[in-house]
């Protein structure tokens, strides 16, 4: 009588899609050991995992057992070839191993006579059949998803911001999640350049976001968010960003906008510093006596909690927060544009837009024009190498530079078309915005109170005697609002308005020049 061990596997599709038994097959191992007179002293039982390798629980425990019972067991005993693995470079190095320790193997119901060295081959074919099964499966299933992605379907794990779902088709779609609204809010943030990305992360998180560090930067580079899906290169063809079926979360011109961040391309000329609702100007403001930048702190006292601005560096000043805020209202509500000519700028842009309206047109079709012709080049630059005309690195070469023009193509295409997009509407409020930014900064959010400070102060803010000064006003806003109390021209530059509340910007340093 032999001593032997049973060895029994399912994975979790062997379950599903072929109905294979555990149970079963430990049946028909006993009746063929008892038919035989083996004496079965172990029995080890895999359920729920792969045959692709051998890092699986059971069998490693059944190896260690072998060891350390050296000439106790004799044979392994399985229903088939395809239970005990499906890769056959590995098993024969196990059979190896297992014929080192006096241990035959043999599946019952694919018996071999393994003195005859042609069933050597039909080893070879039990144990490479199912690795070919489980390739072609593999590949199948690699070809219908990426069939999927050219079709505009996210076939995958559906991204933050989105959940899996299906069509009337019943084919598999996309649709907007419960975190949609703080993944479009993400976009907008970063596009402001106000934000590290750690910061925002963070930021959002407390919100309810849920990402890692790693993750958070993979969405803000995913076009998935503006409605396309990204087909990799495999092969000969080449990688393509194609238009999905689903409903976008962001606009194109949102995300390129947030590329141009990430990338460096677009700065805004601010520091972020931590938020806080009772420091809006912190991270603006630097100290007038060592240029550091001034932070924001509480004090208690008989009256309650007092807030300031202070530097960091020791220096003496130091000013209340409330009465700083005030100063720079008063200021903002000085600069106004006026509304003659608010309606005169008004015209003259909607004169300009519809002048241009066709050279857009023009323009769009000469880069979808060029687009065409790139992707003439690439597929020509393909056929030369594959008649060996062409090197491969030269192909290499010019398929990078075509898929970079491609991809600055489809981002100016999107920006032309969102110029259709509400444009009076857009222009009528960026006039408002002018013509009463106080109001618009008092109402704001702390986000959009960071924003305003960014865009109006092309650099940091100097506070002293009751006034702002700033080593670089906004040319723009200069320029709009001339004539209004807080910026006025003079032949010799801006001139300096001086009064108790009055703020200055002067584009002649920190110190104001004296006429």
């Amino acid at each position: 009588m032999q001593n032997v061990i049973i060895y029994t596997r399912v994975s979790t599709d062997d379950q599903a899609e072929k109905g294979f038994s555990l149970l079963d097959q430990k049946s028909k191992l006993e009746k063929y050991c008892n038919g035989k007179g083996y004496e079965i002293i172990q029995h080890f039982e895999d359920d729920g995992y792969s045959a692709k390798t051998f890092n699986r629980p059971k069998f490693n425990d059944l190896l260690a057992f072998i060891k350390s019972n050296k000439g106790v067991v004799k044979k392994l005993l399985f229903v088939k070839w395809d239970r005990f693995s499906r890769n056959m470079e590995l098993s024969l190095t196990i059979f190896t191993n297992l014929l080192k320790l006096g241990v035959s193997v043999e599946a019952i119901e694919q018996p071999l006579d393994e003195s005859v060295p042609e069933n050597l081959l039909m080893k070879a074919f039990y144990l490479a059949a199912p690795q070919v099964e489980n390739a072609r499966r593999s590949l199948n299933t690699f070809n219908g998803m990426r069939r999927g992605l050219k079709e505009g379907r996210c076939v995958s794990s559906a991204p933050i911001g989105f959940k899996n779902s299906r069509d009337s088709g019943h084919k598999p779609i996309i649709i907007h999640s419960d975190a949609a609204p703080l993944i479009q809010k993400a976009f907008e943030l970063m596009a402001t350049g106000l934000y590290p990305i750690e910061i925002l992360r963070k930021k959002l998180t407390k919100e309810g976001l849920k990402s890692s560090k790693s993750n958070f930067y993979t969405v803000l580079r995913n076009p998935i968010y503006c409605g396309k899906i990204r087909v990799k290169a495999w092969g000969d063809e080449e990688e393509e960003i194609l238009q999905g079926i689903h409903q976008p979360i962001i606009t194109e011109e949102l995300f390129y906008d947030v590329q141009d961040v990430l990338d460096e391309k677009k700065k805004v000329k601010t520091s972020y510093s931590r938020i806080n609702d009772a420091y809006p100007l912190r991270g603006n403001l630097v100290c007038p006596q060592c240029s550091k930048t001034l932070t924001g702190s509480s004090a208690e006292g008989n009256g309650g909690k007092y807030y300031y601005y202070h530097c960091t560096k020791g220096c003496k000043e130091r000013h209340k927060s409330e009465a700083m805020h005030s100063y720079f209202n008063d200021w903002l509500h000085t600069i106004k544009m006026d509304d003659e000519m608010a309606a005169l700028y008004l015209a003259v842009m909607e004169d300009i837009y519809k002048t241009n309206e066709g050279d857009r047109d023009k323009e769009i079709k000469k880069l979808n024009s060029k687009k065409e012709s790139n992707t003439v080049l690439l597929k020509d630059t393909a056929m030369g190498v594959a008649k060996g005309d062409i090197d491969k690195f030269i192909y290499n070469v010019v398929r990078e530079r075509v898929n970079e023009e491609n991809r600055e193509i489809e981002r100016q295409i999107s920006e032309y078309q969102k110029m259709e997009s509400g444009y009076k509407e857009y222009c009528k409020f960026g006039i408002s915005l002018l013509c009463n930014l106080n109001e618009y900064y008092t109402a704001a959010s702390l986000d959009n109170k960071l924003k305003m400070i960014g865009l109006i102060f092309p650099e940091k803010l100097v506070y002293t005697n009751k006034s702002f000064q700033t080593t670089k006003p906004n040319e723009l806003l200069t320029l709009l609002c001339s004539e209004s109390k807080g910026l006025r021209k003079k032949e010799t530059g801006l001139s300096i308005v001086k009064n108790e509340k009055s703020c200055v910007v002067t584009a002649l340093g920190f110190k104001p020049k004296t006429f």
